[in-house]
């Protein structure tokens, strides 16, 4: 569905009605969404405990930059095979999102498989089902840290812990509707297989929230920010306790191989892209903004200025600059204990 604003075409990474469900991803952790009074002040005394035990720090001066190999698999789809079709069409900006976070990560020393599908997808097929488990499949087995990132159409919106990626060769004709996707279930179980021991997952697609653990996304927002009251910073804060204390109390075998997700819009929100001035995915575009080296030297998303731009750092940045937009979805973010480093600039 597209619809002009200004000069601007922008167009919605699409709702698809799903009319068949698979079985929820991953382990879902049972937890209060909503604190109150003194009450809320228990997540964080309790992961006060927990930290001071095992003598971690609850925002660290530095993320955890990685001494190992880094593999990133970045996917973008801007041509499906059977779009359009109906009311669901073709992106115009996904290439470009994957085109420069490729670009970004290779700059700080990932190396980068890139998967696009920017026109004669039904010639080329490059990202189909097969090949994006085929790459998930075949991630090397030296990498110490890997990262998955999608720009494209995702399906969701009925279930907060279900949700699908799109390949180039899902076709809407099809009686399983929900065919040649790559369900929540599907992925996790992909992802469980790379054998990399720090893994985190950036999805910038619709619907995308149903990815991240339902009961750890009360760290951010509701899973609809248009009908839920978006939380105060200091309830935020709180929540974000709640969410580690969870991760240290069930995590605590190994905290580090939980993965740590980032979804640009909630289990029932569309994600968008816009033309002009920013030819991006606008949370794409907002990611990276935030490790954008600017006159002064230094990364705008960087904010304790220890010349790394973290994972959590660069979602706040993004989450903030959305905020002031007047697109009404916001991303989530769960994961273990630890802070990964996307951007190190130390040894420049």
């Amino acid at each position: 569905m597209y619809f002009e604003s200004g000069k601007a075409l922008e167009q919605h990474r699409l709702k698809l009605p799903v009319r068949e469900k698979g079985a929820l991803a991953m382990q879902r952790l049972r937890a209060k969404r909503h604190l109150s009074g003194i009450g809320s002040l228990v997540p964080l005394l309790v992961l006060s405990v927990i930290l001071m035990l095992t003598g971690c720090e609850l925002f660290p001066k530095s993320a955890s930059s990685f001494p190992g190999v880094k593999y990133a698999i970045i996917v973008g789809i801007n041509d499906y095979i059977y779009l359009p079709y109906g009311p669901y069409n073709d992106l115009s900006y996904c290439v470009a999102d994957a085109n420069s976070m490729k670009t970004m990560l290779e700059k700080a020393g990932w190396t980068v498989k890139l998967i696009t599908a920017e026109s004669n997808e039904s010639t080329y097929r490059f990202a189909t089902k097969s090949a994006i488990e085929s790459a998930l499949n075949n991630v090397p087995s030296d990498v110490e840290s890997f990262m998955f990132y999608y720009s494209g159409h995702g399906s969701g919106g009925f279930d907060p812990g279900e949700a699908y990626i799109i390949p180039s060769d899902w076709d809407p004709r099809a009686f399983n509707f929900t065919d040649r996707m790559i369900s929540t279930s599907e992925f996790a179980s992909l992802l469980e297989k790379v054998p990399a021991k720090n893994k985190i997952v950036i999805l910038d697609s619709c619907y995308s929230g149903g990815f991240v653990n339902p009961a750890e996304s009360s760290d951010a927002v509701p899973g609809n920010v248009s009908s839920q009251q978006v939380s105060s910073s200091i309830d935020m804060f709180l929540k974000f306790g709640e969410l580690l204390a969870l991760n240290a109390q069930y995590r605590s075998a190994d905290a580090s191989l939980a993965p740590l997700t980032i979804s640009a819009a909630g289990w029932d929100e569309e994600s968008w892209e816009q033309g002009s001035p920013i030819y991006h995915g606008l949370f794409t575009y907002y990611l990276l903004k935030a490790a954008e080296m600017n006159v002064e030297g230094r990364m705008p998303g960087d904010a304790d200025s220890d010349n790394v731009l973290s994972c959590i750092e660069a979602y706040n940045y993004a989450k903030k600059a959305l905020e002031k937009t007047n697109y009404r979805y916001l991303p989530h973010i769960s994961g273990g204990l630890r802070d990964f480093a996307l951007i190190d600039n130390r040894g420049n």
